[in-house]
């Protein structure tokens, strides 16, 4: 039998969810729930440093080259959810948003999946996010006099935070990273899928199918997966997309949680309007690997529609249903139409949320008497989601 289904609302299991976390992520059974956290170490095997620290101000220099920098994104612990009665069918994997630091958004949508799939659920960190950055990123004190600091060097920078302050400045810098740290993700992921799917996953002797549940910039990730030849996915692998699908070119990443304007601007600049016979080439690690390995050559398709289109036509309208993608109306960050267009022909539906949301937040904590609408629509896209992957 699997776990017992979650049925308290959304609203209600998130704020006991908040208080059993109030300390971090730690190991066993989650209270009233069956299901069991267990971690895993991970090395990864690639590294792609950028020699940029030369250029960087002494404030921000801690940004770009420290031990704990690189020793966090190397060697760092991955999360699993598993539900009693573990149906042994692979595992799905849960993918995050930019620039997200901790896990715990994504606690309840993991055991909502792994719940009602029975399957193990897999919350994996990108290169540099979540537990693979270093703690001082999201700490206040620390971060606010960089805030400072960068709004000082460029006045007309909109919402810059101590929460984007350093991914905005490691972009600005460089925004050759936004593709490096990627590519390093997409190595790390090819590897998990690859141990799961064969059965030499330690928690997972069973082997199958390795499907994913892909957030924001995850659906990014999971696209150039897709598109890379040879895929990088397994054959049968499902993909459900939520809030993202669409071409880099067609997002809005300023926000006081992503990065601020001068960060975005910059990735815009440096990745769609930057002419090509103009590409640095004496850059061999970004050149080699933008123009030299299927990764790359599938994320410059998704830079734009325009790209996409010319290099690959519309390669989600055949997907035999192994992709679904919901995504919710009034969505600033990644607009709705932007995600249809992308997605062109593939199963995509557009929600209108009866309660006010955010890109950044689609599931609010409201009080009791705003909570329903909320809950319904959280039930909505679970259920939704485990029909899906069952």
């Amino acid at each position: 039998m699997f776990a017992e289904k979650l049925i308290m609302g959304y609203t209600e299991k998130e704020r006991e969810l908040a208080a059993f976390f109030r300390g971090g992520m730690t190991e066993g059974y989650v209270p009233g729930t069956g299901i069991r956290i267990k971690s895993e170490m991970f090395r990864s095997s690639s590294s792609y440093r950028y020699p940029d620290e030369r250029n960087v101000a002494s404030v921000f220099r801690s940004l770009f080259r420290s031990k704990e920098l690189e020793d966090t994104n190397g060697d760092f612990r991955y999360y699993l959810l598993i539900p009693d009665g573990n149906a042994g069918r692979g595992a799905i994997i849960l993918l995050h948003g930019l620039n997200e630091r901790s896990w715990s958004k994504y606690m309840q949508w993991g055991m909502r999946l792994a719940s009602d799939t029975g399957r193990p659920v897999i919350l994996f960190p990108s290169a540099y996010h979540m537990n693979r950055s270093p703690r001082s990123w999201i700490d206040r004190h620390i971060m606010t006099p960089l805030v400072a600091a960068r709004t000082s060097l460029l006045p007309d920078t909109q919402l810059s935070t101590f929460v984007n302050v350093a991914l905005s400045t490691r972009m600005s810098l460089s925004p050759q990273r936004f593709l490096l740290s990627g590519y390093q993700t997409l190595k790390d992921l090819h590897s998990l899928t690859v141990k799961v799917s064969e059965g030499s996953h330690p928690d997972l002797p069973g082997g199958g199918p390795v499907d994913i549940f892909a957030y924001s910039i995850g659906a990014l990730a999971t696209q150039v997966m897709m598109l890379s030849k040879p895929s990088l996915l397994p054959a049968e692998t499902r993909t459900m997309l939520f809030c993202g699908g669409s071409a880099f070119g067609l997002m809005n990443g300023t926000s006081k949680l992503i990065m601020d304007s001068r960060a975005f601007e910059r990735l815009v600049t440096f990745y769609l309007e930057w002419p090509e016979d103009k590409m640095n080439t004496d850059d061999d690690l970004f050149m080699n690997i933008l123009n030299g390995t299927p990764e790359g050559e599938a994320f410059y398709a998704m830079t734009s529609l325009g790209r996409l289109k010319s290099i690959s036509g519309t390669p989600f309208r055949s997907t035999e249903g192994k992709l679904k993608a919901i995504t919710f109306a009034g969505d600033r960050v990644i607009p709705a139409e932007a995600v249809t267009a992308t997605l062109q022909g593939a199963d995509t539906e557009v929600w209108t949320p009866l309660y006010q949301c955010t890109h950044e937040n689609p599931f609010p904590v409201l009080s009791r008497d705003r909570s329903c609408e909320v809950d319904r629509t959280f039930d909505r896209l679970f259920t939704t989601a485990a029909e899906f992957f069952s």
